[in-house]
């Protein structure tokens, strides 16, 4: 019998999955690191190289904690769903660059402009 998987622990590694797929969407390789050292993912988009954190909320806010002192990007994805039921295509995820995290909560509503998409990607990855 496995050891148990506690509710955090799930949404958060449903968050970093699929941050993984939709980086893999515009040509970003991004995997966790063999080790734990503090990043959740380590992500390449051809010789650009960057460490990102992954927060997930079930909610319209983030409440940020306990980033490591070196990251690059932020990615936050606020999981749609109800009850087992993770609607993935309603879900969005967000990019900060670590100079755009200046305080310790976000609402989605104000993160548009940095919604997942080409031209994010494009910003943090030149």
């Amino acid at each position: 019998m496995a050891n148990p998987i506690s509710k955090s622990i799930k949404i958060g590694t449903l968050g970093e999955l699929l941050v993984q797929l939709r980086l893999l969407q515009y040509n970003v390789q991004a995997a966790p690191p063999i080790k734990d050292s503090g990043n959740d993912l380590i992500a390449i988009k051809g010789l650009v190289f960057k460490s990102i954190q992954v927060k997930t909320s079930t909610i319209d806010n983030f409440r940020i904690q306990n980033l490591p002192s070196f990251y690059h990007i932020l990615a936050l994805v606020s999981l749609v769903g109800e009850n087992n039921n993770i609607f993935l295509d309603n879900s969005r995820i967000f990019l900060l660059s670590k100079e755009e995290v200046t305080r310790s909560s976000f609402n989605i509503n104000n993160l548009t402009e940095k919604e997942l998409n080409e031209t994010r990607i494009h910003e943090l990855f030149s």
